[in-house]
């Protein structure tokens, strides 16, 4: 018993200390790149890094390829090679344009970046019901919910803790330089914190696009059913809320165009479940339309398909 006891120790001790590592290079990286001027850290750093992630995280990008030739069986090998490639540089691109967050003013942003469909925003606002925005890992959905904020509409972003406390920590003020609001999905005021803000009018935006222990229901995604991430329709259902669905769109070099659809149309009928099912599965078509658009600048490298329906 004494030595499995100082086994546990013995793998504690070299989790804590790989989380360190983790935290501390990302944290050398962030600095780093703010040494150097945003065109070079965006252009050049992200391109580089980009390629070695590409061969150095072997498994996330066999998973990349294996997802993509599930969902596009017509292209060639070569393709697939090449998307998945600017999947990893758009990943790397991602982080150096986020940890610039606290260096961008508004201008800055607003140059950077525009919205498309903002009156459609202005719009639900005016309802005073709240809205309960939609997104994907697609193009940089840090940028896009910036990218809102900046129009003055309060954004608060509904996320999980990451494991390090110091990289959650860094993220979290990332946000909050760009006026946006975190609330842990995983904290036991969560629910009364959405409600809330719901009555203020504000937004609330949630990420679907991934296979996550959370309340959800399966949905087509790509010809195959996907775990997905239902609890914005239960909001919806409840409260009223328009659900619009704003998705970045990578357009150059160093520019972001969101694109903001909706509000989708809400059933309400006698049947709750089939209710969520139904306006889940509306948005998700919407963020498969965008992603088969532009596959380059989704995050391929996640196991969509992971949870399977019970036959």
């Amino acid at each position: 018993m004494e030595e499995n006891f100082r086994e546990i120790q013995v793998k504690m001790s070299f989790i804590k200390l790989r989380r360190k590592f983790y935290y501390f290079s990302a944290f050398i990286f962030s600095r780093g790149a703010l040494a150097f001027p945003y065109k070079f850290s965006v252009g050049v750093f992200s391109a580089f890094f980009g390629r070695i992630a590409y061969y150095a995280v072997y498994s996330a990008t066999n998973i990349a390829k294996r997802n993509l030739r599930k969902c596009f069986p017509e292209k060639s090998e070569n393709e697939i090679i090449k998307i998945t490639k600017e999947v990893f540089c758009n990943m790397t691109k991602n982080f150096f344009e986020v940890v610039n967050f606290p260096r961008m003013s508004q201008t800055f942003l607003k140059n950077i970046s525009s919205v498309d469909g903002s009156y459609i925003i202005e719009k639900s606002i005016k309802k005073r019901k709240g809205i309960l925005f939609v997104s994907a890992h697609t193009g940089n959905w840090e940028i896009t919910a910036a990218s809102i904020a900046s129009l003055g509409v309060p954004v608060n972003v509904v996320a999980k803790k990451i494991y390090i406390d110091g990289l959650n920590n860094m993220l979290v003020k990332y946000r909050m330089s760009k006026r946006i609001n975190v609330i842990l999905r995983n904290a036991s005021d969560a629910g009364t914190k959405l409600l809330k803000v719901l009555r203020k009018g504000e937004i609330i935006a949630m990420l679907i696009d991934q296979d996550t222990n959370v309340p959800g229901v399966f949905v087509d995604f790509f010809g195959d059913k996907a775990w997905t991430s239902s609890g914005f329709a239960v909001l919806a259902l409840k409260t009223g809320a328009d659900v619009l669905v704003g998705l970045d769109q990578r357009v150059d070099k160093y520019r972001h165009k969101t694109v903001i659809k909706g509000p989708l149309s809400i059933e309400s009928s006698e049947d709750f479940n089939k209710d969520v099912e139904i306006l889940t599965q509306k948005a998700s078509f919407v963020l498969e339309e965008h992603i088969r658009q532009y596959p380059e600048q989704w995050v391929w490298f996640h196991k969509r398909w992971k949870t399977r329906p019970e036959k």
